[in-house]
């Protein structure tokens, strides 16, 4: 198929290749498949002119790119595909494994923006023999940073589509600040710490992006100040999380109205690790998860996520544990990492259709602190339990009957320490 690069220049385009023809010509760069002195997208990179924008035409590229300037790539959209030279999907150390990792994009610039293309991690012509999710993996990673040269500012990737990559589908690795928006990634997966769209400390947005067939979906660590926003996600290990955000300082993360459904085997939807500031987690649905929401911890004693106006329902969530699954699991335990106090907040949320609506534990060395008000809990196994000596605020919810909870068999049971009186009469 031919290929064409459109190298636009002082905000003029110059399409197919053109003779110079005076001296505004001559400021001017062309590439195409044949007759013009570029034929990759990597030597029309290297030709390039700070913010320059570099218009790539329908056809299959194959090449691991380096952006090491503030340029655009922009495709024609699906029909544009990059596909890596390289196969080195599993290597060590890091995601970058000292350069030896085989990207797709590699971005070593501020102000950088990847728009309306199709990064494909597996190439037919080569052959890596570590097969993930049905393709025979040969990208670590689809669009990374290198963070081992500092932070980079300005990343943007919108409206591309990522798939069969190893590691990382598309991660701000370096800090800095990035947008995310419009992508679509499938198929990150290949071992544990495999993640779809991550940010490594820095700002940003994630922003109505579609991920599927991933470990984690979308997630931060060491967060300045992440937004994640009407992001869909499906069957994945996880849909959101945000660790450890505010510990290099900046502001409390927002995840604000995804949609996360068909987790994998005891999958999370969203959760919140060790935060030093308090997120807000707002407005999301999450349906088919072994935990919808959950916290662990906190690095501050008084810090915690706020929960708000958040849909969960358990139906059809696969679980190993033998206790079933959580509409909300809230612990003082960090996971192998000690224990921190945890003060947790939930306000007009709906707990459906889980084993236990609402679970409070707290392991020692830390103390949990949850206030739950007008939410409903309701067809759970159990409506709430707090199965410590922390007394879990549960007044002023709807259980399901006017009668208030442990009342019949219309009504969710609450156990444990949770004080649930006075409860609501009414459905909120």
């Amino acid at each position: 198929m031919r290929r064409t690069i459109r190298l636009v220049t002082d905000g003029a385009v110059v399409a197919g290749c053109l003779a110079a023809a005076g001296p505004a010509w001559g400021m001017m760069k062309t590439v195409c498949a044949s007759g013009c002195p570029y034929t990759s997208i990597q030597a029309a990179i290297n030709a390039a002119s700070p913010h320059a924008t570099i218009t790539i035409e329908n056809g299959t590229y194959v090449e691991n790119v380096v952006v090491d300037k503030p340029v655009t790539l922009k495709g024609s959209g699906s029909g544009t595909v990059i596909e890596p030279a390289v196969s080195n999907p599993v290597c060590s150390p890091g995601s970058l494994c000292e350069g030896a990792a085989s990207n797709i994009v590699l971005v070593q610039a501020d102000s950088v923006t990847i728009k309306s293309l199709k990064l494909e991690g597996d190439n037919p012509g080569l052959t890596s023999g570590v097969v993930v999710g049905g393709a025979d993996i040969d990208a670590r990673n689809g669009i990374i940073t290198n963070h081992s040269l500092g932070v980079f500012n300005g990343l943007t990737v919108s409206r591309v589509q990522v798939s069969d990559i190893y590691l990382r589908g598309i991660y701000a690795s370096s800090g800095g600040t990035f947008n995310f928006n419009h992508d679509t990634v499938n198929n990150v997966q290949g071992e544990g710490a495999s993640i779809a769209m991550f940010a490594f400390e820095g700002a940003g947005r994630m922003e109505a992006n579609t991920v599927s067939n991933a470990n984690d979906a979308i997630s931060a660590n060491w967060s300045e100040g992440t937004q994640f926003v009407g992001n869909k996600i499906k069957k994945s290990g996880s849909g959101v999380h945000t660790d450890n955000n505010g510990g290099s300082g900046g502001a409390a993360d927002l995840i604000w109205a995804n949609t996360i459904s068909e987790c994998k085997p005891d999958g999370y939807g969203i959760f919140v690790f060790a935060p030093y500031v308090s997120a807000t987690v707002e407005a999301n649905k999450v349906n088919g998860c072994y935990v919808g929401l959950a916290a662990f911890g906190s690095a501050v004693s008084g810090q915690g996520p706020t929960f708000i106006g958040n849909r969960v329902g358990g139906t059809g969530a696969i679980t190993t544990d033998p206790a079933g699954t959580y509409g909300v699991y809230l612990t003082t335990d960090e996971l192998g990492f000690g224990s921190g106090d945890l003060t947790a907040t939930l306000t007009g949320n709906t707990l459906l259709h889980s084993g236990t609506g609402l679970f409070v534990t707290q392991s020692a060395g830390g103390q949990a602190t949850v206030s739950a008000s007008n939410n409903t809990i309701h067809y759970n196994g159990t409506g709430a339990n707090g199965d410590t000596d922390t007394t879990v605020n549960a007044q002023n919810n709807w259980w399901g009957c006017e009668q208030g909870p442990n009342v019949g068999r219309t009504c969710d049971t609450a156990i444990g320490t949770v004080n649930y009186t006075p409860w609501l009469t009414a459905k909120p």
